[in-house]
């Protein structure tokens, strides 16, 4: 009987602990939106855990904010497959993986800004590794239809996109552009960008 209610205590305990895991990267990304500095202090208390909570799952507050970033990256990856890259034109399909991906961006502007000051430019680029692998059988068909530029290499434009993103994102937490303005500015960079000159 003992044996049977420690099996089932188990299940509730993982429950209990991916529950705090969910709260704590909720709380931790409220924070880091109204302060880049936020301690784990604060982010507890908007967790609703004591800090001792925090450490069990992220001995460093930068293990917790890999754990943020990883949860970001899983979110964007998930947007653009969604957006269906391989489906259509090549010039449709990458404005509607732009557009699926700077929406989904919206709420980790603060992250953006952190990791790119925290992080080589190397490890910016591991980061972005899975997001890359999605995008460039669409980059890649484009410059094989003729559609986009195939004067430099995919991966060229790949970074070249990180990289507006990035600034796109530095000027929405600025203040000195609107988010809606952001995209469709950002939509009409990188398709001119890479599209081929008529």
């Amino acid at each position: 009987m003992a044996a049977a209610k420690q099996t089932s205590a188990q299940p509730r305990r993982r429950a209990d602990a991916q529950r705090n895991i969910e709260r704590i990267l909720d709380a931790a990304l409220e924070a880091l939106t109204d302060d880049l500095d936020a301690s784990m202090t604060e982010i507890a208390r908007r967790a609703g855990v004591v800090r001792a909570t925090i450490y069990v799952h992220y001995p460093t507050r930068d293990e917790l904010l890999d754990a943020v970033t990883a949860r970001a990256f899983s979110e964007i990856g998930e947007a653009i497959a969604a957006a269906d890259p391989q489906r259509g034109e090549p010039i449709d399909a990458l404005r509607r993986v732009v557009a699926a991906t700077w929406r989904k961006l919206g709420r980790y502007h603060a992250l953006v800004a952190i990791t790119t000051a925290r992080d080589t430019s190397e490890e910016v680029h591991e980061r972005h590794a899975g997001v890359l692998d999605q995008l460039l059988p669409l980059v890649r068909r484009g410059q094989h239809s003729g559609a986009f530029r195939a004067d430099v290499p995919a991966d060229w434009h790949l970074s070249m996109l990180i990289a507006l993103i990035h600034a796109a994102s530095a000027e929405v937490r600025a203040g000195r552009v609107d988010d809606h303005d952001a995209e469709a500015a950002v939509t009409a960079t990188v398709i001119g960008a890479l599209a081929r000159p008529a």
